[in-house]
């Protein structure tokens, strides 16, 4: 090293030492530090100033639109997840219309569709006053009947027999309690005459 570079480097190292060190306590420099380094931190301005900052600034009006195109977005998706219905909580009872004549017995098919195989199922099927149960060519006495049975991943096709005594709408009950979550659906019966 030369020596005009050593000297340049100790000067330069001897006026770094001098900014470690506070300046006075005289004069407006030395106040104005001590009030800085004891102040608070400044508050942040409110939400609105900042927005009103971002479209002040030269390129605000290319971050307004995509940020509020987001901020919609967000809005949307929250709304649709809070008015989607709780899968823990039973469906809505589903209708399906089928005719039974008052004369003859009724096949009535539904069907449980379970996502993976269950060992044990609670199934049961109310009928309202009106329709009965039919087996081996009698009406069976219980408006219920329940029963517990595995069910395959998949569909399930469950048939009942029923009849009707008079002509009128009945809705027919089918639950199925599999685990903890029960499910339930309706089917609406209509016995017509004959």
């Amino acid at each position: 090293m030369s020596k005009a570079r050593e000297d340049g480097t100790s000067d330069l190292r001897e006026r770094l030492r001098v900014l470690r060190i506070d300046p006075p306590d005289l004069g407006f420099e030395a106040s104005l530090h001590r009030r800085l380094v004891g102040a608070d931190p400044p508050a942040s301005p409110a939400a609105w100033r900042r927005w009103l900052e971002v479209l002040q600034h030269p390129h605000g009006s290319r971050l307004l639109w995509p940020a509020l195109g987001i901020t919609v977005g967000l809005i949307v998706l929250l709304a649709a997840g809070l008015l989607r219905t709780n899968p823990r909580t039973p469906a809505p009872p589903y209708l399906v219309a089928t005719e039974v004549p008052s004369t003859k017995v009724a096949m009535v098919r539904f069907n449980l569709t379970a996502d993976v195989a269950v060992e044990s199922a609670r199934i049961r099927v109310s009928l309202p006053q009106g329709l009965v149960f039919w087996s081996d060519g009698k009406p069976l006495p219980q408006p219920a009947l329940e029963w517990t049975q595995p069910l395959a991943a998949g569909d399930n096709d469950i048939p009942i027999a029923v009849r009707g005594e008079r002509p009128g709408r009945y809705r027919m009950t089918v639950s199925a309690l599999v685990g903890g979550e029960r499910v339930e659906h309706e089917v609406l019966l209509e016995v017509t005459a004959g």
